[in-house]
């Protein structure tokens, strides 16, 4: 593939110069485009701040796109801060581990404002591994990050962008898969080797087959566009960058895609949204 390719997921997760400029050189040079989250998590992995996040996408424009981590917890978040963000150039929003389900009243203001700025949200849904925050919050982080939680928001905010990572995971790739096929405004990447390294392209084809029987053929199918590439890749870990890419395109070419669906996966859709075009 010779165009463009947007890795919607990756984390900025320790500060350390030289991690950073070898990832840095490791996407330019295979012709990926990366979008950077960290973010003070509470309840989770406390990562590189937001605005460190924003100096460092501006240091490496070519390369690097800021996307601001959002914590939802257990107050009303102001949604003021979100066109805040906007406006200092933040790309997209990151949310994980949220005190409430992500469809709670209480987040919704958050998604509105997003849709007015035109921020695209990806959202980690699926399994998540017990930690020391657990035992200190007792909350219910496998419910709260349900994919079916994304359903309220997509049906409320059709102009919004929503990315749900990882696809569910295993426990619920079915139903993140089916939610895919309901709603136009919904993707989903296959970011971290629990997804891309552990899909088949049989169980994938699976996943993405139409509601009703069809006779076309596989490269047909539309639900496959409703896939987004991301790696769940690290600053200290940039092979895990390309080892996605490999993976990804042996699923694609696997599932009998054309190289425009396998662009518009890789890339294209992405870029759009981020006006990169």
């Amino acid at each position: 593939m010779n165009r463009r390719i947007v890795d919607v997921h990756v984390h900025y997760d320790i500060e350390d110069g030289t991690a950073l400029k070898q990832f840095a050189e490791s996407s330019g040079g295979n012709g990926i485009v990366s979008c950077l989250s960290g973010g003070e998590r509470i309840g989770a992995h406390d990562y590189v701040p937001n605005e460190r996040i924003l100096q460092v996408c501006k240091e490496f424009p070519d390369i690097f796109i800021p996307f601001a981590k959002v914590d939802l917890w257990d107050t009303e978040p102001d949604p003021g801060k979100i066109h805040e963000f906007a406006e200092k150039g933040f790309r997209g929003l990151k949310f994980i581990y949220p005190y409430y389900e992500y469809d709670h009243d209480l987040y919704m203001p958050v998604y509105e404002a997003a849709e007015e700025c035109g921020l695209p949200l990806l959202f980690h849904t699926g399994d998540f591994r017990p930690g020391n925050a657990d035992p200190v919050y007792r909350r219910p982080v496998l419910k709260n990050m349900n994919p079916l939680n994304l359903d309220r928001i997509a049906r409320s905010f059709p102009r919004l962008h929503l990315i749900m990572a990882h696809l569910g995971t295993t426990f619920w790739r079915q139903e993140g898969a089916e939610l895919l096929k309901s709603h136009p405004n919904l993707y989903a990447d296959l970011a971290g080797s629990g997804a891309w390294k552990a899909l088949s392209a049989g169980e994938l084809k699976t996943l993405m087959q139409p509601r009703l029987p069809a006779a076309a053929p596989e490269a047909d199918n539309p639900y496959y566009a409703k896939l987004v590439f991301g790696s769940d890749a690290y600053i200290r870990n940039p092979e895990i960058q390309t080892e996605a890419r490999k993976h990804y395109e042996a699923l694609l070419d696997g599932c009998e895609q054309t190289k425009d669906t396998a662009a518009r996966i890789m890339g294209d859709t992405v870029a759009r949204w981020l006006k990169l075009n």
